[in-house]
């Protein structure tokens, strides 16, 4: 986060809101092909390289039918960057010409995916002493690259950083990695699996709905305002979404490593009520409390992540604050989904939120400015908490016996 936060600080420095804007539309941009190209796949890599390490003909399956999945979609999604490089580079910078950075991304594809699943892998054996090392390398790697080319190249230099630097960690993955080379003794390109492509083919399914169809909506969006209202008032939300992804990670966190494996472990209904409530009571006032000050010292904040020409941002917290209340109280329930593998559950209130979010927005942005795109999304979550809560109402009225 500190280095986020540091990245967000130069990126104010130099290039104001309206670099802001645009750094937003790349990153949600390469979320996107970082997606395809993997396939989706790196929650199903630690998963059956978990569940396989010690069934060396399972692992042989599961490592030849992943890269040939993973060849696959790589090839694939290089084939359409390059393909559609100018139509992508229009959805993203508008008028301006950035397409030869559109088409490293592709040319780079091969080493994020190789990197992707090699971290994977470290996770899926165990070694998270080491994926944390590559993770901090990674950030710092980030801080140092994207100062030095933004310094140099300007806003150019920042979207090469951007670009670059998810690749480049490659070389520091396999320096960790090395002693787990091992694993690719079973392997064998014949070994494919059907049953194995089916599984993985869920996972992908699951994994690419939800990440493919939110940085599309924010790209559409930050669009809508940039056309509709300016440039510097997208920067605006996007240093809002920046703020509200710092004080959420917190909470997510929080809820990654004791509400997660709590859900999975629950066996009763009974005890999914309970664990939603033991958080709703112990960790929700804490909640409440860090954003109550989030909004009170909201100037400051602003100031201290981004600069002086961002305080219009101000006016976003109050709305972006209550969307992300009603947030977290739902992803308490929602985690039961990825708990007990309810893909369609998943899949479908995930769209749900994805088009309330989108047309709320552009419907409040209509009516009163850019404000209407924070009032979207407090309106939105507020529906989504409902609709989970419709959802798991039976178990959440269930008396204890």
């Amino acid at each position: 986060m500190i280095t986020g936060l540091g990245v967000s600080k130069l990126t104010a420095l130099y290039l104001g809101p309206q670099g802001i804007a645009l750094i937003g539309n790349l990153r949600n941009g390469l979320d996107i092909v970082h997606k395809f190209s993997s396939g989706g796949l790196d929650n199903a890599v630690v998963k059956y390289t978990s569940d396989y390490r010690s069934n060396p003909k399972m692992l042989q399956e599961f490592l030849s039918t992943l890269i040939w999945l993973g060849l696959g979609s790589c090839i694939l999604s290089i084939a359409v960057v390059l393909m559609f490089s100018e139509t992508i580079n229009d959805a993203i910078f508008g008028n301006r010409d950035y397409v030869t950075i559109i088409r490293i991304l592709a040319i780079l594809l091969p080493l994020h995916v190789v990197n992707i699943y090699l971290i994977s892998i470290l996770k899926g054996v165990g070694a998270f002493h080491k994926v944390i090392r590559v993770n901090i390398a990674s950030h710092v790697l980030n801080l140092i690259g994207f100062a030095l080319l933004l310094m140099y190249f300007d806003l150019r230099g920042a979207l090469l950083a951007i670009i670059i630097v998810p690749s480049a960690m490659l070389i520091v993955t396999l320096y960790y990695f090395q002693d787990y080379f091992g694993i690719f003794q079973v392997f064998s390109l014949a070994s494919f699996s059907k049953l194995v492509l089916k599984n993985l083919s869920q996972f992908a399914f699951m994994t690419l709905i939800s990440s493919i169809t939110f940085p599309f909506v924010f790209i559409g969006l930050r669009n809508s305002i940039i056309e509709s209202i300016g440039e510097q008032e997208a920067g605006y939300w996007e240093s809002m979404l920046r703020i509200s992804s710092y004080y959420l990670l917190f909470v997510l966190s929080l809820l990654n490593l004791y509400i997660l494996p709590k859900l999975a472990d629950a066996k009763t209904q009974l005890e999914f009520k309970g664990v939603v409530f033991s958080f709703y009571k112990q960790i929700l006032p804490f909640y409440i409390v860090g954003l109550i000050i989030v909004y009170v010292f909201r100037d400051w904040i602003i100031k201290l992540v981004f600069s002086e020409a961002f305080l219009p941002a101000a006016d976003l917290f109050f709305w972006q604050i209550i969307g992300d209340f009603f947030r977290v109280l739902a992803l308490v329930m929602v985690y039961q989904f990825h708990a007990k593998k309810m893909m369609w559950h998943y899949i479908l209130t995930d769209l749900f939120l994805a088009l309330g979010l989108y047309f709320s927005a552009l419907y409040f942005i209509s009516k009163v400015g850019l404000q209407g795109v924070v009032i979207g999304h407090a309106v939105t979550y507020f529906s989504y908490f409902l609709l989970i809560l419709f959802l798991f109402r039976k178990p959440l009225i269930l008396k204890q016996r």
